[in-house]
């Protein structure tokens, strides 16, 4: 019988493309860079999480290399820290759930427990999920920076399970992310749900949804 479902964040319940838009639009002004070059950002940014999954890199060293790499590839001389700082404040600033998340959640049953499951910014998370008033939802948000590993280590779902102190079976992982929510859910022995708003299906999950109504309906019918 499941009892926790542990939520992954981003793209998940709360819409970080419109969030992480906001925040580099407003950086990209602040630098007076065009907004032509957001793909030399993105392929940074990308290469650095997949560093950080992998292990080879602290969410620390991420917050920073990202933008040392962007200004290299775009030679600019600008303080690769205080950009990050800078960021991670007007990230914090623009919390906002998916539509339809804030109904999902209020329609889950009480007999369920509601957990977060993120490998984002402590501080930059917390900021956004007050600002959402979306914190009362859950009982533990569990930050991979706090914790020491990241999704999808099996130390991070061990630490959970612990923290919880719940068996996998009670267990269920809901993401969006093939390579950390899935992967790890896999690679921990937890069931998991796939949600994809574009109609995407993945072959590694148990599940796969394209909906809130669809993920409330599975949800109602586990066993």
């Amino acid at each position: 019988m499941k009892k926790y479902l542990l939520f992954d964040a981003d793209g998940t319940l709360y819409d970080f493309k419109k969030t992480e838009s906001i925040a580099l639009k407003a950086l990209l002004e602040k630098y007076g860079i065009p907004e032509t070059l957001l793909p030399v950002y993105h392929e940074g940014n990308r290469k650095c999480w997949d560093m950080y999954e992998d292990g080879k890199i602290t969410l620390e060293e991420l917050e920073v290399l990202r933008f040392r790499l962007f200004f290299s590839s775009i030679e600019r001389d600008i303080d690769s820290q205080e950009a990050a700082d800078t960021y991670a404040a007007l990230l914090g600033d623009n919390g906002i759930l998916i539509d339809g998340a804030r109904e999902f959640l209020e329609s889950i049953d009480s007999f369920y427990h509601l957990e977060i499951i993120t490998n984002g910014i402590g501080r930059v998370q917390k900021k956004r999920f007050q600002g959402t008033d979306s914190e009362k939802y859950f009982e533990n948000i569990f930050i991979s920076q706090e914790i020491g590993y990241a999704k999808p280590d099996p130390r991070f779902f061990s630490y959970v399970l612990s923290a919880l102190k719940a068996e996998k079976d009670e267990c269920i992982v809901i993401g969006d992310s093939e390579s950390s929510d899935i992967k790890g859910a896999v690679l921990s022995g937890i069931d998991s749900v796939f949600i994809s708003f574009d109609g995407k299906t993945s072959e590694n999950a148990d599940y796969s949804v394209s909906s809130y109504s669809a993920l409330l309906s599975l949800i109602n019918n586990l066993d």
